[in-house]
């Protein structure tokens, strides 16, 4: 019977099928996709190793401590012993011989590098794999057209290299370390993405550029497999092993540190719980959107059930038949959601740019225990959804519906008291858990958070009778089209209420996200730093410092492109610490001297400037007092004093309204930053700043005091104008606490060196077309930031949200307008005999349609913003003022979009009533009473 009633009404059929099936293809797809990212064990065999035995990272000056799987984490264990035959400062392939030795088996240096090439007018950035597949490597890279690179200058392009506009043949230029290359690409092949996310443009059999040290490692060709006791042997030497024999048999876990079990132990139940939020949220969600259509299922089957009930029919019979029809349907539609949400992850996967954007990169994975639990959700969900109108089949009244009578009991007491009781303990539970979880920084109660929500759903839904009886009740005074429609829809709540409780999940669940996502951008704008003058541009040449032929080049580089260009050069304080002044720092093994440049303020010693002994951290003091500008130390980078020349300091004083400074600014004095509610750091109108000396031993580990050996200290008082901190003068002060002259620095021997520039047009702002010019035309470690304010990446989500919402709603909205409509068949062919038109019965009709969709947002608007306040607070509770740089704990950002969502309350349900009205096309039959 139920099959057979399934095929008869197709379009009921159809509409429970996808009320079932969306929601799990969806979930499905998210399973699969996480798992097909998530790149681990095995599947990661061909990505780092290819055929090879096993793949060595590049060691680390220190012992490791790592997991059968080093994805998951790894740690540190002492000095590292040293590798016999170790070429220091050298790269993987100078140090190849060196690690075959160590391993005794054939390692193969690889090299992963960052080069560019021109395209299409824009600087196209490529990721180049540096290995000789010649020596017998597969897997890694299959030659899928050509040959295999035989020497420098030749390279085989990606299948993902390919995709992105690169020549499959011929030659292409390649930019690196500012040299422009010319290649011939030999072939194509195809690379696995390494790690499941980053995929390689080209292979090379040797790298671009020799210097990589630090990068890069060796993969073990031959037959002897790497067993755990030998990664041990190896993780001393510093270097992180990647095992075939190990990943694919992995030891016990007892094998590991207390650390690295628990790490794995964390992973699982990461898992664990993605897969129970998971299901409870479909079985909820999927029970209150199908809940309409098998209400509209029950209502149209009243009649032909009460004839059964009539003729001997038992109720546990009739109930049957309803759960008969939601299990055949949720088995159908479940299956279906869950094949087609394999499908689409499967077909993503296989289109690159595709796959790269909804992230599903790594070899396709189907995890069966959760797709099997998602899909077992969903039909339980759906004969859930139809376990209530069959519980009503036992109180049916075969009169009443044989006369063409439904009105729905009284509300029940009990079921608001519970209601109520669920509601209020679900919705204080959810902010009390999400209170403490922010509180506590860790987490462990996402499970807890969800089922509480769920409690604060069905609470709100078993409150909905009684609710709408009160709105019906108070009605009197609204026009006679929505006072009907209102009554209407307290009387027949069996039709009603599941109506209004599908349209209330779908806005709650809207509402929770805009408010949770609104609260996170609104987050990110206050804590967004300006790193300049809006509409001026950064430049930054790799981390390394711009001497005056190099600042020229770029600058003429720049004017080429666009004349009339201003380029200025931005000085810091050069400590003398060779670790902070290159992009890839050869760790210094003899002792150096560097330089220390703070501001002692009132109250300090030049020594507390460099180390405070008795400071203690607490939320409200979180940086020693005494160390507030400067470089600090040893450490320091002096980025917190920047020096421009004295035009561009001009101009920046006048932008942020200092003109009246200019003069004692160009004449020696310097800009001093106030954050908000920071003392002042003047004594007179001056600043003192000290000077001195030290030397650093990197074979001392620990260095108790940093300012102990401190010499030549000197310190001298320099003229000074403060400036409050705030939005405006952040940027103007290229986020510095201190900006003065070039000329200033120079005057009191402040050793100073350029790390940036800094460039404005006269025309007016720097637009993103000419930045984008200026980029193509330098070198590639030039790379331009132009100041924007914070730009937010909100609205095109928010549009995609609503417009999936609105349509949710409409669907559910109409399909309950379109059951009452054919149970007020009767009464509408009666206004037809009495002279009733069609815009009086579409008005009916909208309005119906109007006051369900109206309802069911407003109380999805008020549950939604629990669960929304719920996620804002882990997401917000943590951040930090920009302007002070200190973190704050326990002050969540909040943002209620209430235009948005009042706008969504009204917008719908008026969409959806003028829907109805249109849908009011023929006359009723006002001759022939149906009942």
């Amino acid at each position: 019977m139920a099959k057979r009633d399934v095929r008869r009404h197709r379009g009921r059929s159809a509409l429970i099928m996808i009320m079932v099936g969306l929601p799990t293809m969806l979930l499905v797809f998210a399973l699969t996709a996480v798992a097909t990212n998530q790149v681990d064990g095995p599947e990661q065999i061909p990505s780092k190793m290819g055929n090879g035995v096993a793949m060595l990272e590049y060691p680390a000056p220190y012992g490791m401590e790592q997991s059968f799987d080093p994805s998951t984490g790894t740690g540190q264990s002492g000095d590292a012993t040293p590798v016999p035959g170790w070429v220091e400062g050298g790269s993987a392939f100078e140090n190849a011989e060196a690690i075959s030795t160590l391993t005794g088996a054939t390692a193969l240096p690889i090299a992963d590098e960052t080069v560019t090439t021109r395209r299409d007018g824009r600087r196209l950035e490529l990721h180049a794999l540096a290995v000789d597949p010649r020596a017998g490597l597969t897997d890694k890279v299959t030659l899928t057209s050509g040959r295999l690179p035989e020497r420098s200058g030749e390279i085989l392009v990606s299948e993902f290299g390919a995709g992105r506009g690169l020549p499959t043949s011929g030659e292409l230029t390649i930019r690196a370390a500012s040299e422009d290359r010319k290649v011939t690409v030999v072939g194509t092949a195809e690379v696995p993405p390494q790690g499941g996310w980053m995929s390689h443009d080209i292979v090379t059999p040797e790298p671009f550029v020799d210097d990589s040290f630090g990068s890069g490692g060796w993969i073990l060709l031959g037959d002897e497999p790497v067993t755990w006791s030998k990664v041990r042997d190896l993780n001393r030497h510093g270097i992180v092993v990647w095992s075939e024999e190990v990943l694919r048999n992995p030891p016990p876990v007892s094998e590991l540190s207390l650390e690295q079990q628990s790490l794995m132990e964390f992973d699982d139940d990461r898992m664990g719980s993605f897969v129970a939020i998971g299901g409870a949220l479909l079985l909820v969600i999927t029970t209150l959107l199908v809940g309409p259509a098998f209400a509209v299922s029950a209502a149209r089957q009243r009649r032909t059930l009460a004839l059964s009930a009539s003729n001997g029919a038992t109720t546990a019979q009739l109930r049957h038949t309803v759960l008969a029809q939601a299990l055949v349907l949720g088995v159908i539609s479940a299956l279906a959601g869950a094949g087609l949400g394999v499908a689409a992850a499967w077909a993503a996967s296989r289109q690159p740019v595709l796959a790269r954007t909804l992230d599903v990169t790594g070899p396709f994975e189907v995890p069966v225990v959760p797709v099997v639990v998602t899909t077992a959700a969903a039909m339980v969900s759906a004969v859930i959804a139809a376990l209530l109108p069959a519980r009503r089949l036992g109180r049916l009244d075969i009169v009443g519906v044989m006369k063409g009578q439904n009105v729905s009991p009284r509300p029940s007491r009990i079921l608001f008291v519970i209601g109520a009781a669920l509601a209020a303990l679900g919705g204080f539970a959810v902010i009390s858990l999400a209170a403490r979880q922010s509180s506590m920084n860790n987490g462990g109660d996402e499970v807890r958070i969800v089922f509480a929500t769920v409690a604060l759903v069905v609470g709100a839904v078993m409150l909905s009778p009684v609710i709408l009886v009160g709105i019906a009740r108070i009605s009197s005074r609204l026009p006679v089209s929505l006072r009907m429609a209102t009554r209407d829809a307290g009387r027949q709540r069996t039709r009603s209420v599941p109506a209004i409780a599908a349209i209330l999940a779908g806005v709650a669940v809207l509402t929770m996200t805009l408010i949770a996502s609104g609260s996170d951008e609104e987050q990110s704008r206050r804590e967004y730093v300006a790193q300049n003058l809006p509409g001026d541009t950064t430049v930054f040449a790799g981390g390394t410092n711009l001497d005056a032929a190099a600042v020229e080049r770029i600058s003429a580089d720049f004017r080429a492109i666009r004349p009339g260009l201003v380029v200025s050069p931005v000085a810091a304080i050069d400590s003398g610490d060779p670790m902070m002044n290159s992009v890839n720092p050869v760790p210094p093994t003899k002792p150096y001297d560097v330089k220390a440049v703070n501001v002692v303020p009132p109250g300090c010693t030049a020594k507390q400037t460099v180390f405070d002994v008795g400071f203690n951290w607490t939320e409200s003091v979180q940086s020693p007092p005494c160390q507030r500008i400067g470089t600090h130390g040893v450490s320091g980078t002096g980025s917190s004093m920047n020096f421009v020349a004295p035009d561009e300091m001009r101009r920046r004083l006048t932008a942020i309204g200092q003109t009246a400074a200019i003069p004692a600014v160009l004449d020696g004095a310097v800009v001093v930053a106030r954050p908000p509610g920071s003392p002042s750091m003047l004594t007179d109108g001056t600043i003192s700043v000290m000077t001195a000396s030290q030397t650093v031993d990197p074979a001392e580990n620990e260095i108790v005091d940093p300012s102990a050996d401190l010499r030549d200290i000197r310190t001298e008082s320099i003229p000074a104008i403060e400036v409050e901190l705030t939005e405006s003068t952040l940027g103007a002060l290229l986020n510095s606490s201190l900006l003065g002259t070039l000329e200033t620095a120079n005057a009191q021997g402040w050793p100073v060196r350029t790390h940036q520039l800094t460039m404005f047009d006269p025309a007016g702002p720097i637009s993103q077309d000419l930045s984008d010019q200026l980029g193509f035309g330098v070198a590639d470690e030039v790379y331009l930031v132009t100041e924007r304010g914070f730009v937010s990446e909100l609205g095109p989500i928010i549009a995609v949200l609503l417009g999936i919402f609105t349509l949710l709603l409409l669907v559910i909205t109409l399909t309950s307008t379109a059951l009452t409509l054919a149970e007020q068949e009767n009464d509408q062919a009666t206004l037809a005999a009495l002279g009733s038109g069609r815009g009086t019965r579409r008005i009916m009709a909208a309005a119906q349609a109007f006051v369900l969709c109206l309802i069911g947002a407003v109380l999805g608007i008020a549950v939604g913003i629990v669960p929304g306040i719920a996620l804002a607070y882990p997401l917000t509770a943590r951040t930090w003022d920009p302007l002070t740089g200190m973190e704050k704990f326990g002050d969540p950002v909040l943002v209620f979009p209430w235009l948005v969502l009042l706008g969504f309350a009204i917008a719908v349900p008026a969409v959806a009533a003028g829907l109805a009205a249109a849908g009011i096309r023929k006359a009723p039959d006002a001759t022939h009473r149906t009942a």
